[in-house]
């Protein structure tokens, strides 16, 4: 009898302790649709515009249409191996140019006092990154219109940052 109440108790406590943890480990590990629902409900909030006729933008098949990819802003792809044989595959000047500056193989001309302004396209987004890792100034960054360029820009910038502290 005393062994069947012990049972009772153990399951009792058991079910309980079930009840309770339950909901929190089914939250975390089992409920991705809930998560991406919220997602989605969240983008069409932020997704209504004002059209240019002030009216609130009304389309609620928009999530059905398949997003279309855009892409990248980069002058040509470069792969890490690129990089370890110092990018030594691009024939074209120009290519291999924009390869070092990328993988960080070019000596950093003095362009501090360089107007970029002035420059054009690829030549303006070097003299960018070359101040911006001079001056340790994110916000010259920005101003990069290559993506590929612009991440080693800002990668480049907090090695030196993370580098700088090590030391000290």
């Amino acid at each position: 009898m005393k062994t069947k109440i012990l049972i009772l108790i153990y399951l009792a406590l058991l079910g309980g302790a079930l009840y309770f943890i339950y909901p929190i480990v089914s939250d975390r590990y089992f409920n991705s649709n809930e998560e991406t629902s919220s997602e989605k409900s969240t983008d069409k909030k932020n997704s209504s515009y004002e059209t240019e006729d002030g009216e609130a933008n009304t389309d609620d098949d928009s999530d059905d249409t398949p997003v279309e990819e855009v892409p990248e802003d980069v002058f040509i792809d470069i792969e890490a191996e690129d990089c370890e044989d110092n990018c030594e595959q691009f024939e074209d000047e120009e290519d291999k140019k924009y390869c070092q500056e990328y993988c960080g193989l070019l000596e950093m001309s003095d362009s501090s006092d360089t107007d970029c302004e002035s420059l054009e396209d690829l030549e303006r987004d070097y003299c960018y990154k070359n101040q911006a890792i001079a001056d340790k100034n994110f916000k010259l960054c920005e101003k990069i219109t290559d993506n590929k360029l612009r991440q080693a820009c800002q990668n480049r910038i907090t090695e030196d940052l993370l580098n700088n502290q090590v030391i000290e």
